[in-house]
């Protein structure tokens, strides 16, 4: 049953001991349930123990059968080592602890979400747009906000968002938003890399999984990047700001839980302005009007995007021609002339084998 699982990862996260496709699993289950997000929130705040919990006689038969597994769960001793607390004094309360957390979530699906404003009592429908390489799209959400998919990625939505309560969308890729208006419901943009906090606001996010940084630029309004699954790190842009980060920050912090605050490696942010390039055009969001721009950007990634663009594959005989700077405006399908121009510096040349593949020689 959904509902069940959904307080079983909620009450793990809770205890910090979700694993990464639990983690996985909770945010899809978030997506169906969105006003779990309330939930989320009041139980993320800092436990305060006010006496003993009720006992299971007093809790509906799931929520008997939960709290006996959680109490299996901690029914097992650990060893310690010198110079720390013994947690087998400390697992009666954390079961207790535990026990509380979940009763309080178990009750609340259990009575269908009763008492929280606009609540759903089934799954929203998901729908999902994905664009080959050298394909772009646009898109009308049930909201009425207005998404542009670069090629080769791919959107998950609802067919309607709730009427109160969080709007969630999943990027995998770039997209270029333009988010309506409404106070009432924030919207949210989930990748892997971070989380995009907005109420009104046109924005670029680039998220593609195969490479090793994700960036989000603000072109109007105000976001908040959140940094970690539960909303503590926040960084705000302000117009005409983008932010780089790693694409597998939120996976590093998973594999961290254990580690304190302390300890944490530093997060290499980078916040910088647009890149303008010539008039209005700015590299990050002048793919939206249909124009590839870049500027003194080594040619690796130049290749790379060449190949989104155009659906291509290119790829180096030489490697050190990957070290090379172009800037560059270009409207137009043909891909022969973007090649000719960049090569016509006389820096590199190029041949297309007979599969079609380009090499960089």
């Amino acid at each position: 049953m959904d509902q069940e699982k959904l307080y079983t990862l909620l009450t793990r996260e809770i205890a910090n001991e979700l694993t990464e496709a639990e983690a996985e699993e909770l945010q899809q289950l978030l997506q169906q349930y969105p006003h779990a997000s309330y939930i989320r929130e009041i139980f993320m705040k800092p436990w305060q123990e006010t006496g003993r919990p009720a006992s299971t006689e007093q809790l509906s038969d799931m929520q008997a059968r939960h709290l006996q597994r959680l109490h299996a769960s901690d029914a097992t001793p650990r060893v310690t080592t010198e110079g720390e607390t013994p947690v087998v004094q400390l697992a009666k309360r954390r079961w207790w602890r535990a026990a509380g957390i979940a009763a309080g979530i178990a009750l609340l699906i259990a009575v269908g979400w009763k008492f929280i404003p606009g609540r759903t009592t089934a799954p929203q429908p998901q729908k999902s747009l994905a664009t080959a390489k050298g394909i772009r799209s646009q898109l009308l959400l049930p909201d009425g906000s207005r998404v542009w998919l670069n090629s080769g990625s791919k959107l998950n939505y609802p067919r309607s968002f709730a009427a109160r309560g969080p709007r969630v969308v999943e990027l995998e890729g770039e997209a270029f938003f333009e988010i309506a208006t409404d106070a009432n419901r924030p919207f949210r943009v989930q990748t892997k890399a971070f989380t995009i906090l907005v109420l009104g606001t046109s924005f670029n996010v680039r998220a593609y999984p195969q490479e090793d940084s994700a960036v989000t630029s603000l072109v109007d309004g105000a976001i908040e990047v959140q940094l970690d699954k539960n909303g503590q790190q926040k960084v705000m842009l302000r117009p005409n700001e983008k932010l780089t980060i790693p694409s597998n920050l939120f996976t590093a912090r998973d594999n961290e839980a254990a580690v304190t605050e302390e300890q944490r490696p530093a997060i290499h942010l980078y916040k910088q302005r647009l890149t303008q390039i010539r008039d209005s055009i700015t590299s990050e969001t002048a793919w939206v009007k249909n124009k590839l721009a870049f500027k003194h950007l080594e040619l690796d990634k130049v290749s790379a995007l060449l190949e989104q663009w155009y659906g291509v594959e290119i790829s180096f005989r030489d490697q050190q021609k990957k070290q090379l700077y172009f800037t560059g405006v270009f409207e137009t399908n043909n891909l022969d002339e973007v090649l000719e121009a960049l090569a016509s510096t006389g820096s590199f040349t190029y041949t297309k084998d007979e599969k079609g593949r380009i090499w960089i020689e």
